[in-house]
């Protein structure tokens, strides 16, 4: 039987242009392994024991390396073309690096949410996701003034307009999930509920338009992100 589906969280401001994806994503991802803990396992001592392993009353500084101007200029430029080939309807394909999508971290506004809390690594197909975010999004009072401070490895793609993810490990304050929370189950539950969510928070836009619906495919492959946009 399928794990019961991470629940939506609640709306936020829009960031501008394309940087929702990182604070969005990363807030979804949390709020799914609390989830999906919860319902396993049942009951407030059960949640309250979760806070006080997995989670701290700190957050943890993420550091990015600093690009040098030229690789900063280069992820820009690809950044840019994104941007640029969404707004004009035309069809691209966009491949970042780790130290392309850090290098944007560090200098680009529209990932500003992101610095000194995010850091991406991708080898052999896989993302890793060095991240301090806050849970106070999460319903349960316990979670208020605490932080998820870990790392998370997965595969992950986008197409036909829905995400798959492949949960490889997720580690939190220093102690490692459970493998058996990150089942298949739940991988199917959550990026059911993923793609939903994230639909939902592309669509609510200030401006009405959903870069999303822009995107045939996305990828991780080697060493890279892969994206693909369509013309409509």
């Amino acid at each position: 039987m399928d794990s019961p589906p991470p629940a939506p969280l609640p709306p936020q401001a829009p960031d501008r242009g394309m940087g929702c994806f990182a604070k969005g994503c990363l807030t979804l991802i949390i709020a799914a392994v609390a989830l999906v803990i919860i319902f396993l396992c049942g009951g407030w001592l059960v949640l309250t024991r979760f806070a006080d392993r997995f989670t701290a009353t700190q957050p943890a500084m993420v550091e990015v390396r600093q690009p040098t101007p030229a690789e900063a200029q280069a992820a820009e430029a690809k950044w840019e073309g994104l941007r640029t080939a969404i707004r004009n309807h035309q069809e691209t394909t966009v491949e970042f690096t780790a130290d392309d999508l850090n290098a944007l971290i560090a200098t680009d506004p529209d990932f500003r949410k992101a610095r000194g809390r995010l850091r991406v690594g991708i080898a052999d197909s896989i993302v890793s996701l060095d991240l301090s975010a806050p849970l106070d999004s999460l319903k349960w009072t316990r979670f208020r003034g605490r932080w998820f401070n870990g790392n998370i490895h997965f595969g992950m793609s986008y197409v036909d307009d829905d995400f798959l993810f492949d949960i490889k490990s997720v580690e939190a304050n220093g102690r490692q999930i459970p493998s058996f929370i990150v089942s298949s189950d739940f991988e199917r539950s959550f990026s059911r509920s993923f793609s939903q969510s994230f639909r939902r928070r592309s669509e609510s836009r200030r401006d009405g338009n959903s870069w999303l619906k822009h995107i045939r495919t996305i990828s991780v492959q080697d060493d890279k992100v892969i994206l693909t946009t369509r013309p409509i």
